[in-house]
């Protein structure tokens, strides 16, 4: 849990348990003796609760009196952050013999431990499921509910759950703070699973909400829509709580700190090596410039060739500076970016196509952008866990690319909770995967154990090769072509029921049903451009840039680069704000680098079909009853 996430929790704590309890409090005698100076009336100054003061008191009474003296104790442990200590206050109480009072604030307890100790599958599992609780305890299994469902990647749960605490709520400070962590969470939505959302069954007070988070998202660009969109919503939904006051304010929010330069400089390689990619690059960014719905912002822009010479890119920088550029586009090539990032802080605003090695880099001035492979296969990561996978196995190409995916998915599965059984390598290119797939899965040793069985009996045995059982999930970096080949040797290899999941690396970005039946059941991850229906933009490339459709992403991460410019403040100064993007849903890091969140499908029949995410996992699935009413 992160450290905004924690102080919340605290603050929870401190709104919510002093009203929750009802155990009375106890004072204690702090009046020091009589030594001539009169002491303040025992009413007007009231003595600090402390918990060894009811760990004391606990161990002085019995029953039923002295649990509730356990659970004050393990409150404020909690409300300190010592975890531990709070939990081990609620190991003393008998949970056989204890009333069914005390009984749910231990299990709510229980779960705000587990969520301070950053575990919240297990503090929604602890959490209990009855509505037979007072109102104010039902808020605080609500509120930890949606923190929690936050935490373990699942805002719309999260927000969902927020939707039926407002109905406890009576305080109007309470409520504005619900309906903020209500649009948070709905902001981490891209617009995708909004526009998902939209179709499916849902109760009007939260469809408000959903409606409402696209018509932002959508603002994000065109922020005429924004405001025609706010004023349509409030003739829907004329009895929103959120048409009290959130609504008042959410238009001037979304245009704040939103900066548009007039003279936008862009740096690429359109010479040498990376020409074409560069040609994609700028052709994505001319492609938003002129479909922009603002007509009137329409800025001066320069392009600039920085060829295969990353060393010369401080003169192509002053170049900018002196034609009177007032924001930087690019570099694309790596070198460069690391060039620029050793800098202490860049005269312009500058956004890069490429990340600096140094992910520490705090530049001032500078942001790093680009479709960097490791955000996908920390995604890959998290989609296995959150199907329940925990053991992996990964399967990734010789050399340093694969390497790099390979320790991105374990350093994020292993934060998660799960473990790498096993990792190899194969020689991208070939045919035959036989051998390192026979190690990742052990055939190899069930081989070996044959002919050592057979060598001792000295008599032929029929044999069937037998693959480890310890692992339940796969992970592949690999190219289209190689992803045709793997696939199908994993079936035959035994491991035909184990799912597979890839990055967006596994797949051409043009429909070939034919050539990708090999890859049927490949879970993968990918951008809004590619796994979207067609927008106006990518019939621009159809149309006038057909030679290009091999760059296909390249040319969304020149649309995305343009449009996210009079956005970058918004980014930098919310935590919680994505910017809903054509390669994927943004947002900035502290070191100001951009990171993607992106779509996820399954091949069918050798076509990608997108995998419904509003669905939650068997495993932490819970019955979201209503409120009980007051």
């Amino acid at each position: 849990m992160n450290l905004i996430n924690r102080f919340s929790l605290y603050a929870t704590l401190a709104l919510f348990i002093s009203a929750c309890t009802g155990i009375p409090t106890q004072s204690v005698d702090t009046t020091p003796a009589d030594d001539g100076v009169t002491a303040a009336p025992t009413d007007a100054l009231p003595a600090q609760e402390t918990p060894r003061q009811f760990v004391e008191l606990a161990s002085q009474t019995f029953g039923i009196e002295r649990d509730q003296h356990l659970i004050r104790a393990a409150e404020l442990y909690i409300e300190t952050g010592d975890f531990d200590a709070a939990q081990m206050q609620l190991q003393g109480i008998d949970a056989e013999t204890t009333d069914s009072d005390v009984l749910g604030k231990m299990q709510i307890l229980s779960a705000h431990i587990a969520l301070g100790k950053g575990d919240p599958r297990q503090a929604l599992k602890l959490l209990p499921l009855s509505t037979i609780l007072p109102p104010q305890l039902q808020m605080q299994v609500y509120e930890i509910r949606a923190r929690a469902f936050l935490d373990a990647g699942y805002p719309l749960e999260s927000a969902k759950t927020r939707v039926q605490l407002d109905k406890l709520i009576s305080d109007e400070f309470d409520s504005q703070r619900n309906h903020q962590a209500i649009w948070e969470a709905l902001s981490l939505l891209p617009e995708t699973t909004l526009n998902q959302l939209s179709l499916a069954p849902l109760h009007v007070e939260f469809l408000g909400w959903v409606e409402l988070a696209k018509v932002a998202k959508r603002g994000q660009i065109d922020w005429q829509h924004l405001q025609d969109g706010i004023y349509n919503w409030r003739k829907r939904y004329p009895e929103h709580p959120a048409a009290k006051i959130f609504i008042q304010e959410l238009g001037s929010k979304q245009i704040e700190l939103m900066d548009r330069p007039g003279h936008i400089a862009v740096l690429l390689p359109f010479s040498g090596q990376y020409s074409q990619v560069a040609s994609a690059i700028r052709d994505g960014f001319m492609a938003a410039y002129y479909q922009h719905p603002d007509k009137t912002l329409r800025p001066k822009i320069s392009f600039i060739d920085t060829s295969n010479n990353p060393t010369a890119i401080w003169n192509h920088y002053r170049q900018a500076v002196d034609d009177g550029a007032d924001f930087i586009v690019g570099p694309f090539m790596k070198s460069a970016v690391n060039s620029l990032s050793r800098s202490t802080r860049l005269e312009l605003p500058t956004l890069t196509l490429n990340y600096a090695s140094e992910q520490d880099s705090m530049t001032q001035n500078l942001f790093q952008f680009g479709l960097l492979p490791e955000d996908e296969a920390r995604q890959s990561a998290e989609m296995a866990y959150r199907q329940g996978n925990i053991h992996a196995a990964v399967l990734v190409p010789e050399g340093t690319w694969g390497q790099r995916l390979s320790t991105a998915f374990q350093q994020r599965f292993e934060e998660l909770g799960g473990t790498v059984i096993n990792r190899q390598t194969y020689t991208p290119g070939t045919n035959d995967f036989k051998r390192p797939i026979q190690s990742l899965l052990n055939i190899s040793q069930s081989h070996a154990r044959h002919r050592k069985l057979k060598n001792l009996l000295k008599t032929d045995l029929k044999f069937t090769p037998y693959r480890r059982q310890d692992v339940d999930m796969i992970f592949i970096a690999a190219t289209p072509k190689d992803a045709r080949q793997l696939k199908p040797q994993f079936k035959f290899h035994y491991a035909g029921e184990l799912p597979v999941f890839a990055t967006s690396h596994a797949y051409t970005g043009k429909l070939d049903s034919q050539a990708d039946r090999d890859i049927d059941e490949l879970y993968y991850c990918d951008m809004p451009w590619i796994l979207s229906p067609p927008n106006r933009l990518k019939q621009s490339l159809i149309n006038y840039w057909p030679e290009q459709e091999r760059y296909t992403r390249f040319f969304a991460l020149g649309t995305d680069a343009y449009n996210l410019i009079p956005f970058m403040g918004r980014l930098q100064a919310k935590s919680y704000e994505r910017f809903s993007g054509q390669t994927g849903n943004l947002y900035l890091d502290p070191f100001k680098r951009l990171h993607r969140e992106l779509l996820w499908a399954q091949f069918i029949r050798g076509v990608p079909t997108l995998v419904d995410l509003n669905k939650l996992p068997e495993t932490i699935t819970l019955d979201q009853a209503e409120p009980p009413k007051q």
